[in-house]
């Protein structure tokens, strides 16, 4: 079989056109493929941002834990010695109201030898304010300096009377703790 020149001219065309939409094809291809690549680069670059931002939030706050837990720790042991100063202050105050409570009616009534009333004068020390307050007017002979040794320490103590929006409140002022 003889080809004449127009066949000829157009398988040529034919095969120039089929080449031209392979390259546009693969243009096409080519510039999608770009595309995906620099958008994943970008999206890779984002995660790795993330990601090592991520590291960093996790170190300070490893930081900050290990910073905290330390503190926790400190204030744990202030909170114990806190708890046990306060313990010791709630059973000497329980000590000076059980002895306030016994003495005072003796106080009152004149029965009370000066040890124990030096011992008053010490527990209502020990009181917030160093006061208390009484139901009635407290003898005279009672106001008056008393001696009082504790744990081996001499103690000097003054009672006041006083009345105070119509109650009678008894003062007790240390005077000396200590030898001279």
């Amino acid at each position: 079989m003889i080809y004449n020149q127009q066949e000829y001219d157009m398988v040529r065309r034919q095969t120039m056109q089929i080449e031209a939409e392979k390259r546009a094809l693969l243009r096409y291809t080519l510039i999608v493929a770009g595309l995906l690549l620099a958008a994943s680069l970008a999206a890779l670059g984002w995660v790795y941002q993330r990601y090592s931002s991520g590291e960093r939030r996790v170190e300070t706050a490893q930081q900050r834990a290990s910073a905290l837990e330390a503190e926790l720790t400190r204030m744990r042991v202030e909170l114990r010695e806190k708890t046990t100063i306060l313990e010791k202050i709630a059973a000497e105050r329980a000590k000076a109201d059980q002895t306030i409570n016994m003495l005072v009616p003796k106080v009152l009534n004149k029965s009370a030898a000066d040890a124990e009333v030096a011992e008053l004068a010490h527990a209502i020390f020990q009181l917030p304010g160093h006061s208390v307050t009484l139901p009635s007017i407290p003898p005279d002979n009672i106001l008056r300096r008393y001696r009082l040794r504790k744990d081996d320490r001499p103690y000097s103590y003054i009672l006041v009377a006083g009345l105070v929006d119509g109650k009678w409140v008894l003062y007790s002022n240390l005077v000396k703790n200590r030898e001279d």
